[in-house]
């Protein structure tokens, strides 16, 4: 890809600037470099702070460049706001979320038609079971066609949005490192 391209597709606009984030979406950084960048980086938050609402708490996304956002980096931006790495607690809540995230599918300026977004919960391969962000067995699940993958080490739960009907709209385990576009975040209220 050509430095315009890597800057255009890495670029995230703020209210009146722009800033070039690495067009290698491959590269993870440490939990220091995450910290150090955050600092100075401002996500490009596309919700409110209080999106969604279900069964007292309040739930919203942050948004980053696509594959910019691994575990680590979404609780700490999660942190930053008085939040943490939200849940998945029940169908209706997940059909609430689902819906609200697919009119940000076109927000990518990429041509992708999904958006990937980091979740609390954890999956268990040998056991199989799914957990929340406090160690609590998730009431609900619905996986993505094809997951859950039996990596030992594909243990953090990404929600995928596809347009509506897709049957690979849901949730698939992969590694902590690996990037997402947005992270669910959710505070008691």
């Amino acid at each position: 890809m050509n430095r315009l391209m890597c800057f255009i597709t890495g670029a995230v606009i703020l209210v009146n600037s722009i800033i070039a984030l690495p067009c290698d979406s491959n590269q993870f950084l440490n939990t220091d470099e995450i910290t150090q960048k955050l600092s100075h980086l401002e996500i490009l938050q596309i919700t409110d702070k209080c999106a969604i609402q279900w069964n007292g708490t309040c739930f919203f996304v942050l948004f980053y460049h696509p594959g910019e956002v691994n575990q680590e980096a979404a609780r700490l931006a999660c942190e930053k706001r008085g939040a943490e790495v939200g849940n998945i607690y029940a169908e209706e809540q997940y059909n609430y979320v689902m819906d609200y995230m697919r009119p940000y599918i076109a927000a990518r300026n990429d041509g992708s038609p999904q958006i990937g977004f980091r979740t609390g919960m954890t999956y268990d391969p040998k056991s199989q079971i799914v957990y929340l962000s406090d160690g609590t067995k998730a009431p609900f699940v619905h996986w993505q066609q094809g997951f859950p993958q039996a990596a030992s080490d594909d243990t953090t739960l990404l929600l995928q949005v596809y347009p509506e009907g897709s049957e690979y709209t849901g949730m698939k385990n992969r590694q902590s490192s690996i990037g997402a576009f947005a992270a669910l975040c959710q505070i008691d209220i």
